[in-house]
Order: C-alpha cells, then sequence, then structure tokens
C-alpha cells in the first residue's frame, strides 16, 4: 500500500525503473538468498549434533530463498506492472471498479474459503469447492493478489476522507483485529493445533486492519513533528533490519529459544523486542557499509 501511494503518483520512465529500482531489489534477493542458503545450513552443522549439508539442499534454499524474502519477487512484479497500473489509476471510476472486482474476487472468496474449510461441515465444504471451482473458471487473474493493495494504497492516499467515515474505518479495523483473533481460535481448537489461517493478507478481517493503519497514519503524522521524525529514523534502517531479524530468529532457535520455551505471556513480546533491536542495530552497522548500503540493505 505504502508502495502504491508513493510509486504510482510519480512519472518514473520504464528504463529508470528497471536500472534504478528492480535491479537493486533483485541484487538485494539474490544476496540474501545466498546469505540464508549458506548460513542456515553452517548454523546447524555448528550447533546441531549429526547434521549434514547437501548441495542440494543449498541450491534449493538458494532458488527459493527464505520464508520471508517471498516480498522481493512480489514487488518487483508490482514494479514492472506499474507502467501498466498508472493508466487504469488516472480514472477514478476504473480505480473503484477495480477494487470493487478485486474485494468480491480476491477478499470476499478467500475469507468465504477460509471460513468453510476450517469452521464448517464436510457438506458444506463440498457444496463450496463447486462453488470454487466456478470462480475460478472465471479467470479474473488481474484483480487478484497484491495488486489490489498497490492501488488501494495510492487511492486512499489521494483521497480525503471526512471524519465520520475515518472513525468508521478505524471501527472497522478493531472489528477486523477482533476477527482475526477469534476466526484463529476456533479454527486452531478444529484443527487441534496451532494455525494462522486467518493471517492471510486476502482475508477480509486483514484487509480491514490494513486500511485502518494505513488512514490513521495519513491523518495522524501530519503536523506531528515527533511521529515524523521516529518513523524517519526507523524507516532508514527498517529494510536492512527486514532482511536479517528471520537470522536472529534462527539463531535464538538454534540456542533452544522459541515461544514455546517458556510461557507465550513472556516469550512472545520479549524474543519480538530483542529481535527488532538486534536486527536494528545489525542494519545499522550493515547501513554503515558503503557497498551494502547502496545495494544491499
Amino acid at each position: 500500500m505504502m508502495s502504491g501511494a508513493l510509486f504510482i503518483p510519480r512519472e518514473i520512465p520504464t528504463k529508470t525503473l528497471y536500472k534504478k529500482y528492480i535491479s537493486r531489489i533483485a541484487i538485494t534477493y539474490v544476496v540474501w538468498s545466498a546469505f540464508y542458503a549458506i548460513a542456515d545450513p553452517i548454523v546447524n552443522l555448528i550447533f546441531t549434533e549429526g547434521y549434514q549439508i547437501t548441495l542440494t539442499e543449498i541450491i534449493g534454499n538458494f532458488i527459493s530463498g527464505a520464508v520471508h524474502l517471498w516480498f522481493l519477487p512480489m514487488i518487483i512484479g508490482l514494479y514492472m506492472c506499474i507502467p501498466l497500473i498508472k493508466q487504469l489509476t488516472k480514472n477514478d471510476d476504473l480505480i473503484k471498479y477495480f477494487l470493487l472486482l478485486s474485494f468480491v474476487f480476491c477478499f470476499i472468496k478467500t475469507q468465504t474459503e477460509l471460513v468453510v474449510t476450517n469452521l464448517l461441515s464436510g457438506s458444506v465444504q463440498t457444496v463450496f469447492e463447486n462453488v470454487n471451482t466456478l470462480f475460478k473458471n472465471f479467470n479474473i487473474n488481474p484483480v487478484l493478489g497484491f495488486t489490489s493493495y498497490f492501488i488501494l494504497g495510492f487511492y486512499l492516499n489521494k483521497t480525503e476522507i471526512n471524519k465520520k467515515k475515518r472513525v468508521l474505518i478505524c471501527i472497522l479495523g478493531i472489528i477486523g483485529l477482533i476477527l482475526t483473533i477469534l476466526l484463529n481460535l476456533l479454527a486452531s481448537k478444529n484443527a487441534g493445533t496451532s494455525t494462522e489461517t486467518f493471517f492471510s493478507a486476502f482475508s477480509v478481517n486483514v484487509l480491514l486492519m490494513a486500511i485502518a493503519v494505513f488512514v490513521w497514519f495519513k491523518y495522524n503524522a501530519k503536523g506531528n513533528d515527533l511521529l515524523n521524525k521516529t518513523i524517519a529514523k526507523l524507516s532508514k534502517y527498517s529494510f536492512g533490519a527486514f532482511l536479517v531479524h528471520i537470522f536472529i530468529l534462527q539463531v535464538l532457535y538454534t540456542f533452544g529459544i522459541q515461544s514455546t520455551s517458556f510461557h507465550p505471556v513472556l516469550s512472545v513480546p520479549s524474543i519480538t523486542i530483542f529481535t527488532a533491536i538486534a536486527s536494528y542495530l545489525l542494519s545499522l552497522i550493515l547501513n554503515k557499509i558503503p557497498v551494502i548500503k547502496k545495494y544491499i540493505v
């Protein structure tokens, strides 16, 4: 959403788009994918008795990337489509039509699928499978995926929203948060194990939260010097922190420190805080190295 708000309005030649932005993200992906493909087996080799490194494992991990690196090829794909998206976003009616189709075929469909498959009975699931097949046959791929968030961010940023609507959006965001917690609890209970099913980016409950957070910052960051300075300082090292945080978690896990090591009420916030601080400090150090700062973090 932030990328859509910042990139779509700018006049960036396609050549510059590839040379300045896409190429840098591609380099970042290759470097960090290689790092994780090698670092993870090495850490296991040192601290896990009997562990063996295989070349096939390293190559496979390099190609697929670490668990969080999915974001980089995804954002590259969105940037590649910017010249096309810009044409669509020149017309408000087209934007609204696109977002409507996306809401129905992406978010409503996903939410229904999650509820049916995780919370309802087998007979209902059988009926829904047929409905799902029908939806797939529409083959309406252009309005699916993260393009919806990309264009939504642009639309929300350029559209003035009155106070009553902002309050409603925040209320819906809180409802989305409550639904996310409750639906995941119910899904976990039905599955007999912990599940993150309703954390899906394309569930309606997550969409409501995303819109609420975006709109809140849009209107509350204006004129708030302290908030803006804090965001500026954090954002300077946030990309690097994002890239390294999984490595910090892997090291902690190797030493037997994870959310189930002690009571989650203590483990989750303490591990989160430690990982965030360690990631930002490591990112700060990496940003002091010119070549790494320019191309990798």
